[in-house]
């Protein structure tokens, strides 16, 4: 049987029966009209062309995931449920992003169009905020994204996600300092959160070696359950590095490029999204499972 990992009554409805998180991104927006349109000019692709994409990878992967995280401007339409499979909560987005399409975002801001009656009206148990995180800035630069945004996951009594993206200063960082910014941004930004969302640490390309350790630095600097996103890593180190994680302390995943990215260009892009990406995330899910698991037994001995 088993054993249950407990959370807050906040985040149990994004959870799976064991307190585990396997939840699904698809709230990416121009980054998302960049990769369908592949080789082509991403002005071709429409916002139809990413409602018809999202539409259909909620359709096929939500029965897998325990949440899926979607935009309020491509992600919701007027199915029941916003067509998410039942036993898989809603968490919307409440940022803003500024990006060239196709590009990385290069800055966020808190949506003043997510109110308490809009989270009412979609069915949402938890928003999501993003934050770019810039060690040349101080913490109360970001004060004016983050404070509004805890304040209305408060009001609306929804659990607040608040994830960090760390980037890197000109010229890119040096050895170590990628895991000392996104050690210092959880240190900054998962106070007052219920689940913070960060890159994987101690991850390097083709390496997982050193991500649970980096992961039990994150774990015993916040007393905040958090997540792996996938920004950064290969699709074929994902499942490596949740492992890593999940045994270094992460509670899952909230994750969508690794995933589903490498399906937007196929010609039939539901046989991809059925035939690679649901496997995945199963498989995803068993990995989150089995390294928590071995995680909770290494502390009874």
């Amino acid at each position: 049987m088993k054993s249950r990992t407990e959370v807050s009554a906040k985040l149990a409805p994004l959870a799976g029966d064991d307190g585990l998180f396997a939840m699904l991104a698809l709230d990416q927006r121009e980054s998302l009209r960049g990769m369908l349109a592949g080789e082509q000019d991403a002005g071709a692709i429409t916002d139809a062309d990413l409602v018809e994409f999202k539409d259909l990878a909620k359709g096929i992967l939500t029965p897998h995931a325990t949440a899926v995280l979607l935009d309020r401007y491509f992600g919701l339409n007027g199915e029941p449920n916003h067509g998410i499979a039942s036993g898989c909560a809603l968490m919307l987005a409440a940022d803003i992003l500024h990006q060239v399409p196709g590009q990385p975002v290069q800055r966020t801001e808190f949506d003043l169009g997510v109110t308490p009656a809009m989270i009412r009206e979609t069915g949402a148990v938890a928003l999501k905020l993003l934050v770019m995180w810039r060690a040349d800035q101080s913490p109360a630069d970001r004060r004016p994204i983050v404070e509004p945004f805890l304040a209305l996951c408060a009001e609306a009594d929804v659990a607040a996600v608040v994830e960090a993206i760390v980037v890197p200063p000109e010229g890119g960082f040096g050895a170590g300092a990628r895991d000392e910014a996104i050690l210092a941004a959880a240190e900054e930004l998962a106070p007052g959160a219920d689940l913070y969302k960060a890159q994987v640490p101690g991850y390097a390309p083709g390496d997982t070696s050193g991500v649970r350790s980096a992961a039990e630095r994150l774990t015993a600097a916040i007393d905040t359950p958090w997540v792996v996103l996938s920004n950064g890593v290969a699709a074929e180190d994902f499942a490596a590095a949740v492992d890593g994680a999940c045994r270094g302390g992460a509670s899952g995943f909230l994750a969508g490029r690794a995933i589903w990215a490498d399906t937007t260009t196929e010609a039939d892009r539901r046989a991809a999204l059925e035939g690679r990406s649901a496997p995945r995330l199963d498989r995803l899910r068993r990995v989150v499972d089995e390294a928590s698991a071995a995680r909770a037994l290494e502390g009874t001995r």
